[in-house]
């Protein structure tokens, strides 16, 4: 199926810029790939190398430094390897994936048993380079996040059966996966936000609807891809709830999408008074907003994986579902 949706239609209001470092991080993901991801198969490595994860990192933090932008390289690359790894997997197995990910993660004193977990252990040690102890609470915290959504979409992909809406955007918040890209938007600034302010309900609606302009997009530029396939997108949903056209699917996701925008924008412009703290708070706002408009930019002209089935590694993924014993390694 072709893409029928225009994607000229989605506009923000938030400027677009590009780190000077993406190429340079950019270069070094096809050795992550052969060093790290070996267990990977032949067409999968090929298509990520073809992903532009550097050029994804850098089009959404711009204003990363080199050291930053590496360490958000290496979450992005592992991120969209489970991601795409354990789609068709079971409750059990996304379980045990998160038994052995997050300890490391946490800083626990235990070894990492595979490839994946030894990528994470790497980049707690990147990340506490800029960031404090309680930001990495809550960037471990939102990754739980992410694994319930992965846990909570199975039943409903398996059987390919679509749920209520307001099951969908529980869902969908958790499992796209932003919560910890909207943590590292904070922590590039080199402050850490304390609890009562980053927990403060304009940031954590602030932080809600950015996962939700993201996923909309996705959702819009995926759905040529993903129907018959999946149910877990908006425009699906609309589709089949709404019992209307494509065309009118899209129309009313695009609608969604820039009401969640218009609402953003509302936000940022009459925000509290955070004392001390005000101007932070500004710089990483202004970061959601650049990595808001560069998640369109990158899709649009440097990755494969939102325009065909050819850039997406997900069918030979499906093909030969990983197993999480198939990860071991020594290290």
């Amino acid at each position: 199926m072709e893409q029928t949706f225009d994607v000229t239609a989605l506009q923000y209001p938030f400027p677009c810029a590009t780190n000077p470092h993406a190429a340079e991080v950019e270069s070094k993901i096809g050795g992550w790939i052969k060093a790290h991801y070996d267990f990977l198969p032949e067409k999968v490595k090929k298509k990520y190398m073809h992903t532009g994860v550097g050029l994804a990192a850098g089009c959404m933090f711009p204003r990363a430094d080199i050291h930053q932008l590496t360490a958000i390289c290496r979450f992005y690359l592992w991120a969209f390897i489970v991601d795409d790894s354990f789609e068709y997997a079971s409750v059990e197995e996304i379980h045990r994936i998160q038994d052995k990910s997050m300890p490391v993660l946490k800083g626990h004193d235990v070894l990492p048993d595979s490839a994946l977990n030894h990528q994470l252990l790497i980049l707690r040690r990147e990340l506490m380079m800029f960031a404090s102890e309680s930001w990495m609470n809550r960037f471990c915290r939102n990754l739980e996040f992410y694994f319930e959504g992965v846990v909570m979409e199975i039943p409903y992909r398996k059987d390919l059966c679509f749920p209520s809406f307001e099951t969908f955007y529980d869902i969908r918040e958790r499992s796209v996966n932003v919560h910890p890209l909207v943590n590292l938007a904070e922590a590039i600034t080199g402050i850490s936000l304390p609890d009562n302010i980053a927990y403060h309900p304009v940031m954590q609606e602030i932080a809600q609807l950015t996962c939700r302009i993201l996923a909309c997009c996705n959702d819009l530029l995926s759905a040529f891809l993903e129907k018959g396939h999946d149910v877990l997108n908006l425009v699906l949903m609309l589709e089949h709830n709404k019992k209307c056209s494509l065309k009118e699917a899209y129309h009313e996701a695009l609608q969604i999408h820039d009401k969640d925008v218009t609402r953003m924008w509302e936000l940022k412009n009459n925000l509290p008074d955070f004392g001390i703290y005000t101007e932070t708070v500004n710089a990483y706002i202004e970061n959601l907003e650049l990595m808001i408009r560069g998640h369109l930019y990158w899709t649009q002209l440097y990755t494969e994986r939102y325009k065909s089935n050819n850039g997406h590694p997900s069918g030979e993924l499906k093909a030969d579902q990983l197993k999480v014993d198939q990860l071991k390694i020594t290290v």
